[in-house]
């Protein structure tokens, strides 16, 4: 219908509004018109009626319509429209004029009705109405929504858009009323409105400029609160609403924002991290101590002291071995049972070897964060090779070194043993550093960790022996006073499984018994006691047992005590007790003679008589219906040894020479046939200390006589008693 060419940008925002609203009128004014021609040929028929012709349709507008016409606009914000649009615009909305004495077609109802269909909507007869009328029923649909519906714009405009042909002045009155929800399309109705009942002016205009105000983004809000506050007959209606697009951008601009602090956060941590690494960098030096353990410090490991002298030697002199072509070993490996010297050797080393010292152990390079432990391995070989030629040692090198599993949980859990790998033996050659680990654990260490080129040199450290245990004893001694009746050798027989710290916390423990009794030397007596701690635990004196309960664990300590003595392959008895220890009510300690390498099938069955032997004795003595659960332990070692000579040793007939494992996926009848052996042994065993006990019934009663009388006994006073001959000492 018209073009925008040459309005401003600033119309540009309601000019498609102000465009349907003209296009709107122009049908609106041909109705109107044609609705006009009717009513005067009525009045010519009939002089009496009451609608006067007032003024003609004009074929075009005058200057005074199109000055009013931009005064409408330009209170609407788009007054730059050029006249020639205003005269293209204005000509068809030339509208008829009539009387002011009763310009409404209605008839004045004096009823006052509940809704204003029934009011002002009845009529007699009238055909005068436009083409564009909307039948009576759908507006009074449209207005019973209407008004149920105050807060929903979209139900006022569908109403106004019906009744603006019939009543403009009720469409205006209820706008203005501010009790009624307004949006776009609502405004339209009501300018529609304001031209067909003549009224544009500068009031209206104000209130219209009021009541399309610019709202927030993120609300719309009701007619009530655009033109007056509310009242309590008035009340305000307010809705909020979101609007489109308006979450979004809130959620976007909320994301935007953690992310930000995100990165700085992260970025904060980041900088805080590698101050501390390079701050642990520049910290990382030699261990300033002097050191002064020697090899003459450590006893009872000859072969791992002879192969650590050759890398100490090397390190001394290098150039004397490197003359033939020899390189110096990159690593040395020391493998062992807990407490048998791995780091007291490698404190030999360094303190022989006079050359910068680096300890360090493998937990320290296990952390939660990403990447720290494989920085910490490379300042640490940084700092090595600043001070070489030196030693590095990592002890407990499992924490670190353990074998890599793929898992997809922990990427990077592997960076820390790679980066170990790579100082080792990568393309940077560590020349000079000599790295020493030790492990209680080298079944678990990663293959490539233990390859030739990394750690060239693997020593075992063993249990000391019966001569290491002699030297191992013979140096702690000599730190503590000692009387004239401690025999060492005697000592170190008793001590058969006892490790270099085993021996040491020996010592230590004599010298502070001896202390806290006031005497002035370490005794045997106190060595003894030392011993008898560590082997079954501390005594618990302060205990109160039952006289009942008593009596059952000496009979159930002399059954051990009696099997063990008659059985030949048996480990001879080092003492019985019934003072409880630890957890144990009683015991029955046994020790060898001579270190044990390998054990025959006599002294495992015999292993499992003596266990067997409390159960049986309880049995015999007190039936089968009081027997207590003090045979608990005696049945789980019992178990573990008879499974393990079925299935590691191959100890049964019937199984045959094959090793089972747990994991292993035997067939059940091979697992039922291991069960049965194991059954098998037990019951055998049963059956032997059953029929030695009984047997021995004399002896068994004299030796739990003993024991309530004398609570402790060694072997010699053992023999004595089952005799029947009365022990020298007193109670």
């Amino acid at each position: 219908m018209f073009s925008s060419t040459g309005i401003s940008p600033q119309a540009g925002g309601i000019l498609p509004q102000v465009t349907a609203l003209l296009n709107g009128l122009k049908n609106t004014s041909l109705g109107r018109y044609l609705s006009y021609a009717q009513i005067k040929t009525q009045h010519a028929k009939n002089p009496k009626s009451t609608i006067e012709q007032k003024t003609a349709v004009e074929s075009s507008p005058d200057n005074a319509t199109l000055d009013s016409y931009a005064t409408f606009l330009g209170e609407l914000g788009i007054a730059s429209v050029p006249a020639d649009v205003l005269r293209q615009l204005g000509t068809p909305l030339s509208v008829c004029r009539c009387s002011a004495t009763n310009s409404s077609p209605w008839k004045v109802s004096h009823v006052s009705s509940e809704s204003f269909f029934k009011n002002k909507h009845v009529l007699k007869s009238y055909s005068g109405r436009g083409y564009h009328s909307v039948p009576l029923r759908k507006i009074q649909q449209l207005e019973e929504r209407a008004n149920a519906e105050e807060n929903n714009p979209r139900a006022q405009a569908e109403y106004l858009k019906a009744l603006v042909q019939e009543d403009p002045n009720y469409v205006i009155q209820r706008y203005e009323s501010g009790k009624y929800a307004v949006d776009d399309s609502v405004t339209k109705e009501y300018l529609m409105a304001l031209v067909l009942a003549g009224k544009i002016g500068s009031a209206n205009t104000v209130n219209l400029r009021q009541r399309s105000s610019p709202l927030p983004e993120t609300m719309s809000i009701s007619a009530a609160a655009s033109i007056q506050t509310g009242t309590e007959d008035n009340p305000t209606y307010v809705i909020m609403q979101n609007q489109k697009g308006a979450f979004f951008k809130e959620q976007l601009w909320n994301t935007f924002r953690f992310l930000i602090a995100l990165f700085l956060v992260l970025s904060l941590i980041e900088a805080q991290l590698q101050m501390k690494m390079s701050s642990n960098q520049k910290d990382i030096q030699p261990d300033s101590l002097d050191r002064n353990t020697r090899f003459t410090d450590v006893q009872g490991v000859e072969e791992a002291k002879q192969e650590l002298k050759d890398v100490v030697e090397f390190l001394r002199d290098p150039e004397r071995f490197k003359r033939l072509g020899g390189k110096m070993p990159t690593g040395v490996l020391l493998t062992g049972r807990p407490g048998t010297g791995k780091t007291l050797l490698a404190k030999a080393v360094a303190g022989e070897a006079g050359v910068p010292f680096f300890f360090c152990s493998g937990s320290e390079f296990d952390e939660m964060f990403v990447g720290v432990g494989a920085a910490r391995v490379r300042n640490l070989f940084s700092a090595a090779r600043e001070h070489a030629p030196c030693i590095v040692f990592i002890d407990e090198l499992d924490a670190i070194g353990g074998t890599r599993i793929v898992h997809e949980h922990q990427p990077y859990s592997r960076m820390t043993l790679n980066q170990l790998l790579v100082e080792l033996d990568g393309f940077d050659k560590s020349e000079g550093i000599v790295v020493i680990g030790a492990t209680n654990f080298p079944e678990i260490l990663d293959k490539a960790l233990v390859r030739p080129g990394r750690f060239d040199t693997k020593i075992h450290v063993p249990m000391p022996d019966i001569k290491g245990r002699h030297d191992i004893l013979k140096l702690h001694l000599k730190t503590v006073e000692v009387a004239d009746d401690v025999n060492i050798e005697v000592l170190a027989r008793g001590t058969t499984g006892f490790s270099g710290a085993d021996l040491a916390n020996l010592v230590n423990a004599a010298a502070i018994y001896a202390a806290a009794e006031g005497d002035q030397s370490v005794t045997t007596r106190h060595l003894e006691f030392a011993r008898d701690k560590i082997l079954m635990g501390p005594e618990r004196k302060s205990a109160v047992i039952e006289a009942k309960n008593r009596e059952m664990v000496a009979y159930h300590e002399g059954g051990h005590a009696l099997v063990a003595l008659y059985t030949p392959a048996a480990l001879p008895i080092y003492k019985a007790t019934i003072v409880p220890r630890g957890s144990a009510l009683g015991m029955v300690a046994q020790l060898p003679e001579k270190d044990e390498l390998n054990w025959s099938k006599a002294q495992l069955l015999a292993r499992l008589d003596v266990a067997m032997g409390g159960r049986v004795a309880e049995e015999i003595i007190f039936g089968k219906e009081n027997v207590t659960t003090g045979a608990a332990s005696d049945m789980e070692s019992s178990t573990k040894l008879a499974r393990a000579m079925v299935t590691m040793y191959g100890m049964s007939d019937k199984v045959g020479m094959i090793q089972i494992k747990d994991d292993d996926k035997s067939s059940p009848e091979l697992q039922a046939l291991v069960e049965n052996e194991i059954k098998q042994l037990l019951k055998e065993s049963y059956e032997r200390a059953k029929t030695l006990l009984q047997a021995h019934s004399k002896e068994h009663n004299r030796l739990a006589q003993a024991l309530l009388k004398y609570e402790t006994l060694d072997l010699e006073e053992i023999k004595v008693v089952i005799q029947g001959r009365n022990l020298s000492r007193t109670l």
